[in-house]
C-alpha cells in the first residue's frame, strides 16, 4: 500500500492519506490536480481551514551504495521507505579520467613551449636535476623548464571534503529535501557509527539529542576523551602507559587540525622522544595511520558524518536524534523485523520513540541516483586499425596507456626478426589501414534519468540509440521505445523513482 501524499496550495505538504476514493473525487471536480506519479502527489486548489499536521520522524541509514529513508508517525506507523541506489563508486573513475585529461593538455602545452625553444635556440639544459623552490633535493625535469614550483602554494580550508565525499554529502541532503516537500517532517533521526561520532568538532556538547541522551560519550570530556577511548587509555607507542599527553602529529603551527585523526595519546616518556627522534616521531605517524584505517572501514562514509550532522543541525537544531548501530540492531531484534535498508530507516526513526509499537504498512519505493551533466564533447573514439589479409594485426602508429595488444611499430619489429627487412616492408606495404573516428554527443540529447511515458506508462531512459531514434528503458533490457511514440514528462533530476 503506498499513500496519496498532499501538498497545500502553497506547496506546503500536508499529511498523507489513504482514502482514495476521495482523492479521486476531488482530482475529477478540480479540488486537485497530480503534481507527480510517483510518488503519487496531489496539491489542492482550495485554501484549506487549517494547517496542522502531526509530528513526522524522517529515519536516515546512510550509506556509500545504498541509503534507506523511512518518516514514521509518532504511533510508530510508516508514511514512507525507500531505497536509495547512489552512483559515489563512479566518481573515482570519473576524477581520474579529469586527471588523465588534464595532465595529458598540460603535458602537450609544455611539449609545445620546449618545441618553441628549441626553435629560437633558447631551451636551456639541466643534466643534474633543477632544484625548484620549496623542494629539498634536486629534481629531474622531463618537461617542466623554468617553471617555478606552485604545488606548495595550494592550501585547502579547514573542512574540505575531496570530491568523492562531497558529492556522498549532496546526495543524503537531497534525498531528506526531496522527502520534506512531500512530508511535513518535524525530526531526523541519523545512525552514525562510534568513529564517526569521535569525529565531530565538539562531543563533549551536547548539541543533538545524541544516542536518546545516554550515550558512552555523553558528558565525557570531549575530543581528549574520545582519543583516551579509542586508545582505551594506553600509550599510542609503548602500548603500556597511560595517557599523559596529546601529541599533535601535525602541529597546530604547522596549520594541523584539532580532530582526533591528528592527535595520539602518548605517556611522558614517548612524548619526549617523540620530538628528539625523527624515528620515534614516524614509527608514531604509522601506528597513527593504522589505527585510521582500523577504525574508518567506511571512510568516504565517515568522513561525512560530521559535516552531514552539521547542516542537518542547522535546520533541525535539538530535532535532530542521533542513535548508534547497536541499537538499530536491538530495536530490529526486538520486534523480529527483517534486515533490509528501508527497515534499518524505520527501526532508527521509531528506536527514538522508544515505547512505539512497529506498524509498517507501506510499500518500499526503489530510488537510483543518475548523472545529471556530462559536458563531454566526444562520446567515443575508435582506435586506428591495421588489418593484413582480413585480419588486424595492430593497433596505432605507437602503442597507448594500458594498450595490450601490438602496436605498429612492434608488429613490424617482430616481423622484422621472423621474415627478414625485406618481407617484413613487404608485408607492411600490404597493410589495410582504418582511420581512427571519434564519435560525438548530439547536443540536445536526453540524459538518462529522464521520466518518459510510453502507451500510459511511466519509464526511465537508460539509454539512446541510433542518434535518439529509439530509447531504452530500468528494468526493460533491450527493449527498445520509438522516440516518435514517447512523451517526455520530465528531463533527469538526479535523484529518479525508478519503482
Amino acid at each position: 500500500m503506498r499513500p496519496v501524499y498532499v501538498l497545500d496550495m502553497n506547496g506546503k505538504p500536508l499529511m498523507p492519506t489513504c482514502r482514495f476514493g476521495k482523492v479521486r473525487r476531488m482530482l475529477k471536480s478540480g479540488e486537485a490536480k497530480v503534481v507527480d506519479t510517483l510518488p503519487f502527489t496531489i496539491q489542492l486548489d482550495r485554501p484549506t481551514k487549517t494547517h496542522v499536521v502531526q509530528s513526522v520522524t524522517l529515519g536516515c541509514d546512510p550509506g556509500r551504495t545504498n541509503i534507506g529513508l523511512a518518516a514514521v508517525r509518532s504511533d510508530g506507523t510508516d508514511l514512507y521507505r525507500s531505497h536509495c541506489e547512489t552512483r559515489n563508486k563512479e566518481i573515482v573513475d570519473l576524477m581520474d579520467a579529469r586527471r588523465a585529461a588534464r595532465r595529458a593538455s598540460r603535458r602537450g602545452e609544455r611539449l609545445a613551449r620546449k618545441r618553441l625553444a628549441a626553435k629560437h635556440e633558447t631551451a636551456t639544459t639541466f643534466p643534474d636535476g633543477r632544484k625548484l623552490p620549496g623542494c629539498e633535493k634536486p629534481i629531474m625535469l622531463k618537461d617542466i623548464i623554468n617553471t617555478e614550483a606552485r604545488f606548495n602554494n595550494r592550501v585547502r580550508p579547514a573542512g574540505w571534503l575531496t570530491p568523492t565525499a562531497t558529492q556522498l554529502l549532496w546526495t543524503h541532503l537531497n534525498l531528506i529535501k526531496r522527502i520534506s516537500r512531500i512530508l511535513p517532517v518535524s525530526d531526523i533521526a541519523l545512525e552514525i557509527n562510534k568513529f564517526a561520532f569521535m569525529q565531530l568538532d565538539e562531543p563533549d556538547k551536547n548539541k543533538w539529542n545524541i544516542d536518546f541522551q545516554h550515550g558512552p560519550l555523553y558528558g565525557t570530556g570531549g575530543l581528549k576523551a574520545a582519543v583516551r577511548q579509542l586508545q582505551n587509555n594506553t600509550c599510542l607507542l609503548c602500548q603500556e602507559n597511560v595517557i599523559e599527553h596529546f601529541h599533535h602529529l601535525i602541529p597546530r603551527s604547522k596549520r594541523g587540525d584539532n580532530t582526533i585523526n591528528n592527535i595520539a595519546g602518548l605517556c611522558q616518556k614517548c612524548h619526549e622522544a617523540v620530538h628528539k627522534s625523527a624515528d620515534t616521531a614516524e614509527k608514531l605517524s604509522t601506528l597513527k595511520k593504522g589505527q585510521t584505517k582500523r577504525y574508518g572501514g567506511t571512510s568516504v562514509l565517515n568522513q561525512i558524518i560530521p559535516k552531514l550532522v552539521e547542516e542537518l543541525g542547522k535546520t533541525y537544531h535539538e530535532h535532530l536524534h542521533l542513535t548508534y548501530g547497536w541499537q538499530t540492531k536491538e530495536f530490529r531484534t526486538k520486534h523480529k523485523l527483517e534486515k533490509t535498508h528501508d527497515t534499518d530507516a524505520y527501526c532508527i526513526a521509531a528506536g527514538t520513540m522508544q515505547t512505539v509499537k512497529p506498524n509498517i504498512r507501506t510499500d518500499v519505493y526503489e530510488i537510483k541516483q543518475f548523472r545529471r551533466h556530462n559536458r563531454a564533447n566526444i562520446h567515443h573514439q575508435t582506435e586506428r586499425t591495421y588489418k593484413l589479409n582480413g585480419q588486424t594485426v595492430a593497433r596505432n602508429r605507437r602503442k597507448r596507456t594500458d594498450q595490450k595488444t601490438d602496436s605498429l611499430a612492434e608488429w613490424f619489429e617482430n616481423t622484422v626478426k621472423q621474415y627478414g627487412q625485406q618481407k617484413a616492408e613487404h608485408l607492411r606495404a600490404g597493410l589495410k589501414v582504418r582511420k581512427s573516428t571519434r564519435y560525438y554527443n548530439f547536443k540536445d540529447r536526453v540524459m538518462p534519468g529522464a521520466v518518459f511515458q510510453y502507451e500510459g506508462n511511466r519509464y526511465v531512459v537508460t539509454g539512446q540509440l541510433s542518434g535518439g531514434q529509439y530509447y531504452r528503458a530500468y528494468g526493460k533490457g533491450n527493449q527498445n521505445f520509438p522516440a516518435k511514440k514517447i512523451r517526455i514528462i520530465s528531463l533527469n533530476r538526479g535523484l529518479v523513482y525508478v519503482a
